[in-house]
């Protein structure tokens, strides 16, 4: 028998409050990506999810894509190390954020830039009127999990198998919280 393919867990920030960002060090820059970012994003992005994306994924998914608001990245001597995008899905979320394509180059895990972008991405989403924000993400993703909590995301039960689900990959991140 196969085994139930279950969906992606949902976080959800009820208020979108002012979250304070942290400068980031020199030479790295925040700033809102364009078309010419594309290749440099798929390879981010490849990179990131060991995955395939190419610069015509980036542009139908994320720097073209009517749905998407802004895609943001952190570049260093230009080369991008992170990314996060502000998606509005009105058929699935209306008058909410979706907080879209988190992503940090594995050479930059642990330099809180996923933290960095998902701040800037919800600050636009708070000029674009939405009082919420949502966003989907995988049970094994504990680190951006922790961050995910830390900006005020909460755990959404949708699915028989999300407390459970949601019990385990809690109890991970509060060990993550205590080495």
């Amino acid at each position: 028998m196969p085994s139930e393919r279950l969906p992606q867990l949902l976080m959800r920030c009820a208020y979108l409050r002012d979250l304070d960002a942290e400068p980031l060090p020199e030479p790295l820059q925040l700033r809102e990506a364009s078309a010419a970012d594309e290749r440099a994003l798929a390879e981010l992005l490849s990179a990131a999810f060991d995955a395939n994306w190419t610069a015509e994924d980036v542009a139908r998914s994320l720097t073209r894509c009517p749905l998407v608001h802004g895609v943001y990245v952190i570049e260093q001597d230009g080369r991008l190390l992170a990314t996060a995008s502000a998606r509005l899905d009105p058929e699935r979320f209306p008058s909410e954020g979706y907080l879209h394509w988190v992503a940090a180059h594995p050479q930059a895990r642990g330099m809180r830039l996923g933290r960095a972008v998902s701040i800037q991405v919800l600050q636009r989403f708070r000029d674009l009127g939405c009082r919420s924000a949502v966003l989907e993400t995988d049970d094994h993703r504990l680190p951006a999990i922790k961050t995910y909590l830390g900006l005020g995301f909460q755990p959404v039960l949708r699915h028989p198998r999300d407390a459970e689900r949601w019990a385990a990959v809690l109890a991970h991140v509060h060990r993550i919280g205590e080495r």
